[in-house]
């Protein structure tokens, strides 16, 4: 019972972190791409409404698996560079006409906020190009960080 009740508080502590719950206004299925930035490796979410992307290391898993892992798995390891993040993100955003221009977050996870330089539907892009990107897309890694 005390573990239980544990539990609870301790989902409702994290469930207040407005990271948390920027976190979860993202699609909580399986990423829209697999990116590897030389040898790490990327999953890449679109958010639906907002110019940002959010970006988790690690294999492809639903949102709330990888998360977790990237808790447990993950914890100990040392995050990549601000670079690696970005090129991540870009490797997916060039391709239909935009790039990363902010990165916020910690960890093992990022968001990223982008720009178009032109008039861009970027819901209709991601969907047009979602399963190729899945299927993994390969970018060099940056040289330097």
């Amino acid at each position: 019972m005390k573990i239980r009740a544990l539990l609870l508080v301790s989902l409702f502590a994290l469930s207040a972190c407005a990271s948390t719950q920027r976190t979860f206004s993202y699609n909580s299925g399986w990423p829209d791409a697999d990116v590897r930035v030389g040898t790490d490796r990327y999953q890449v979410w679109f958010h639906d409404r907002d110019q940002t992307v959010l970006v988790l290391r690690g294999e492809p898993r639903p949102l709330g698996q990888l998360m977790a892992q990237n808790v447990t798995v993950y914890a100990n390891d040392a995050s990549p560079g601000i670079l690696w993040w970005g090129q991540a993100a870009n490797a997916v955003l060039r391709p239909i006409g935009c790039y990363a221009t902010e990165v916020t977050g910690s960890d093992q996870m990022r968001e990223i906020q982008y720009t178009c330089p032109q008039p861009v539907d970027v819901n209709a892009a991601v969907a047009q190009r979602r399963e190729e990107w899945r299927r993994g897309v390969s970018v060099e890694a940056p040289a330097a960080q």
